[in-house]
């Protein structure tokens, strides 16, 4: 029945919505309807930064709706937008993972740190380094040709790079073993994450590269598969990937690019690891090619020399910059990237290519007619419409946060392994003692797509994590100085007179859900009528009638949609 509740509160709020957007006559035959200036706001703040929009924010804007682009502007610059620029990313190079398999345990000078420190900072070196080069505006084409990598203490110490500041500080820093320079291609986590297993011959990792930063998936070609190629004899695979003609349709540029990944070691047994810094690359390996596959390094039948040489080929490559509009594009308003208008993405493309910055290829995806579609009046156009956009779990760990200073977290003293504890995590970005999955995320592993509709279990982690912040912030403010509350700006917790109540209740509407109401709005009398029931239960007490009313509202489709 709760569930049931849910859709219904939803379906009613997309209505709403409906009624308050503007049409554009000249697009879908007059069909399709946009957000108003101040829900797109709304739209663009929380696909950027995983938070809602300040309230002078969404008043500058329902003034003057040409106000927007400053203030997207504005948000590109907040650490926020690195946040969502590394979950981004990891939605492709699937990095950010919690298991035994791929965790390294805490010895020598790591010994006593957790196992969500370790993976806080082990699997996130990639991602920071991307980071780095978006949030200082860098030509985003170093992903994979910058020189330089990033390190904290437990990163610097487990590969033996180079880190002069505090154990927690993550600062840039270089590989010093000649592997040159590829950006995230020269990432050792990157390949510890992909192994390459027996007689793979690095092509499982060369598929990933591919993958990732092409959208070329050799996994998907249309190939018909001869079965009587007998597996399980290395001779005769190796035999196959040249002369069999359904095998080296792949192979011949599969296997190529997979050569300049022999440097690397095929995988990492944690449980024999003793002592730190690890070795992992060594150039003595970087012409194993001629035992194994016997294909000399390529990429796509085009010469390149080594890493580095690899780096530039795939920025050079017209694919890397289409994959990456699509990425974005898709990323940020959840339609499917085989589902993303192919002309929206070729101008997105343009602009890629043109100013070589991720700043401006998201801000002109947040800025376009295709981001702030609302729905469309033809019901048969409506199925293909993707009109309210599901938080995803970081995004509500950070919008909750932002709302009402609270943050979803547990210490757990159950092993990881033998030496080393769990420790304090982020239940809603975490997978071992964390709710990410059942929120709809990904843990990059066994799950790899997120979940953009609500399920049984995302409606529950939803409405526990908002039970949780309103509980929070509630006792927060019925203590804190009136300049120090976090939510309670416009009456105190102990406020229970209809006139100050409903004031409140207008603040929160502007703040929770972008709505600017009077207070004495239908939307604001709606949840006055909800307050005021809480109230009027035996024993309540107007903080009690407050925690549940906020608990509502937090867990609203209008909350967690957008």
């Amino acid at each position: 029945m709760q569930i049931l509740v849910s859709f219904l509160v939803a379906a009613s709020a997309l209505a709403a919505c409906a009624d308050r957007a503007d049409v554009d006559p000249k697009t879908h035959d007059g069909t399709l309807v946009f957000l108003t200036p101040a829900e797109h706001l709304t739209r663009a703040s929380i696909a950027l930064r995983g938070m809602r929009p300040a309230i002078a924010d969404l008043q500058a804007v329902d003034a003057d709706p040409g106000a927007l682009p400053a203030i997207v502007d504005r948000y590109l610059d907040e650490p926020a937008f690195g946040e969502t620029i590394k979950e981004l990313h990891n939605a492709s190079l699937l990095l950010r993972v919690e298991q035994n398999l791929f965790t390294l345990p805490a010895v020598g000078t790591l010994t006593g740190i957790t196992g969500a420190q370790m993976i806080g900072s082990l699997f996130d070196e990639p991602l920071r380094l991307i980071e780095d080069i978006v949030m200082n505006d860098r030509p985003y084409r170093e992903i994979v040709t910058a020189d330089y990598t990033m390190a904290d203490g437990i990163v610097s110490t487990i590969w033996g790079l180079p880190h002069t500041g505090a154990p927690g500080q993550w600062e840039r820093t270089q590989w010093t073993d000649g592997r040159g320079a590829a950006g995230v291609l020269a990432s050792t986590v990157l390949y510890h994450r992909w192994r390459s297993n027996g007689f793979n011959y690095q092509r499982g990792r060369a598929n990933q590269i591919s993958r990732a930063f092409l959208c070329h998936d050799f996994l998907h070609a249309d190939i018909v598969v001869d079965t009587s190629i007998d597996l399980s004899d290395p001779d005769a695979v190796s035999n196959a990937v040249v002369e069999n003609k359904s095998c080296a349709g792949c192979h011949q540029t599969l296997d190529p690019l997979a050569s300049y990944l022999f440097p690397f070691r095929n995988q990492l047994n944690p449980g024999q690891i003793t002592s730190y810094p690890v070795e992992f690359y060594s150039a003595d390996r970087i012409d194993q090619w001629k035992f194994t596959n016997k294909r000399p390094p390529l990429f796509f039948g085009q010469e390149a020399a080594g890493l580095a040489g690899l780096g530039q080929a795939i920025a050079n490559d017209p694919r890397f910059a289409r994959c990456t509009a699509t990425r974005f594009a898709a990323f940020f308003t959840e339609v499917p990237e085989d589902q993303l208008d192919g002309a929206w993405v070729a101008r997105l493309q343009d602009v890629l290519v043109t100013t070589d910055s991720a700043k401006k290829l998201a801000r002109a995806i947040v800025l376009s007619d295709e981001f702030r579609v609302s729905h469309d009046t033809d019901a048969a156009k409506a199925e293909g419409v993707v009109g309210a956009l599901k938080t995803r779990p970081e995004q509500l760990s950070r919008m909750l946060a932002d709302l009402t200073g609270f943050t979803w977290y547990a210490t757990s003293t159950a092993k990881i392994r033998q030496d080393m504890e769990i420790g304090t995590s982020n239940l809603l970005a975490s997978d071992f003692v964390g709710f990410r999955v059942l929120a709809g995320g990904i843990d990059s592993y066994f799950v790899t797509e997120p979940v953009h509709t609500t399920n049984a279990t995302s409606s529950l982690v939803a409405k526990t994590a908002a039970a949780q912040a309103a509980n929070f912030v509630v006792d927060h403010d019925a203590t804190a100085p009136a300049a120090e509350r976090t939510l309670f700006v416009a009456a105190a917790v102990s406020a229970s007179d209809e006139p100050t109540v409903r004031a409140q209740l207008a603040h929160l509407h502007a703040r929770i859900y972008g709505e600017l109401v009077e207070p004495d709005s239908p939307e604001v009398t709606e949840t006055y009528a909800l307050f005021r029931d809480a109230l009027a239960a035996p024993n309540a007490t107007p903080r009690r009638a407050w925690k549940l009313t906020l608990t509502a509202m937090l867990g609203d489709f209008r909350s967690l949609y957008y």
